[in-house]
């Protein structure tokens, strides 16, 4: 017999509840039993919830990460194994879903939560595991494709309004609003089943605030900001960084000027040397000299240069090298009389 232990809890009514705090651009997101998590609304202290964090605004977004593949293994493990009989490719499938649990993302622990519920409402209970396969497709809905894809879209097609004529999965299934008793009522929004709609909430709350979602170029967090379709940052230290790479590059743009400038003007002052004394009545072992010499020069300095390119050598010093081979065709010349 196949053991199905594992560490997803088994709950009744699991739900999914986010508040948003525009002034403070945090969310804080509970998970747990809807009776529970309406005792922690009420204030009752004792109440244990599945899941709670309060972070900074906009990263619920970047937590719809598609793993259509994975959830369409383990649909079809749950759908096969209602009945009495496991296999191991259930146990397999298990494990995974175990995992998207344990993981640090909420909404595929949200999703774990729900998967487990709702197959363990099925067994033995026929007429429950004839309408699972269309609960598994709700559930997983908001995961079976990219949704900072479909936000990036939508704000640059339409700035001012990017909920505009909204998908019908997105309006399919219904929120519900609670406010909590605290000092300062807070409001909260909460599913059950489908998360695309609490998506859409979250979304219309940012939009009507005047920001949009960003992806920092930096970090790669999504936050949220009062720009769009420009690159923005999300943090000081993110800025810190970008001005550290940009003064990097820009010190690599002005040493490779200022070098591939120097070996220009050196080269060519010897390319003129030796094109005047080709062009003079002189002995062949005179002409054989010089162009050794050019030859000799323009090898070693193309070596040094791509030493350079390569991290291997310092451009300072190698522009102080081009300044002495200016001496040296001038003293062979004299040396050769000329």
């Amino acid at each position: 017999m196949i053991s199905t232990d594992n560490k997803i809890p088994i709950t009744e009514n699991c739900c999914f509840a986010i508040s948003l705090d525009i002034s403070k651009k945090t969310e804080t997101i509970m998970i747990g039993e809807f009776n529970v998590l309406m005792q922690r609304l009420d204030a009752f202290k004792g109440s244990t919830l599945l899941y709670e964090k309060t972070r900074d605004i906009g990263m619920l977004v970047m937590d719809f990460v598609p793993i259509a593949e994975n959830l369409a293994d383990i649909r079809a493990a749950l759908l096969d194994s209602t009945g009495k009989n496991k296999t191991s490719f259930f146990l397999s499938q298990i494990k995974a879903l175990e995992e998207f649990y344990l993981s640090n993302n909420p909404i595929h622990r949200f999703t774990a939560i729900l998967l487990w519920q709702e197959y363990n409402r099925t067994l033995n209970n026929k007429n429950a595991a004839e309408s699972l396969l269309d609960i598994l497709e709700d559930i997983t809905l908001a995961l079976r494709f990219n949704l900072i894809d479909f936000v990036k879209n939508r704000q640059t097609l339409n700035k001012n309004n990017p909920l505009e004529y909204l998908d019908s999965d997105f309006r399919k299934s219904p929120i519900l609003l609670y406010f909590s008793n605290e000092r300062k009522t807070t409001e909260y929004a909460m599913v059950d089943r489908n998360l695309l709609p609490l998506a859409a909430y979250y979304l219309k709350h940012i939009y009507d605030s005047g920001r949009y979602i960003q992806t920092c170029p930096i970090c790669g967090k999504s936050f949220v900001a009062k720009t769009v379709g420009m690159t923005t940052l999300c943090s000081e230290e993110c800025r810190r960084i970008q001005g550290k790479e940009n003064k990097r590059r820009f010190d690599e743009r002005t040493r490779e000027v200022s070098y591939e400038r120097a070996y220009k003007n050196t080269y060519m002052y010897w390319y003129n040397k030796v094109k005047k004394c080709q062009g003079m009545d002189l002995p062949k072992e005179k002409i054989a000299k010089i162009e050794s010499a050019f030859s000799s020069f323009s090898k070693e300095s193309a070596s040094r240069k791509k030493q350079i390119g390569r991290g291997g050598a310092n451009a300072a010093e190698y522009e102080s090298w081009l300044l002495t081979q200016r001496n040296v065709i001038d003293d062979l010349l004299r040396k050769l009389g000329l």
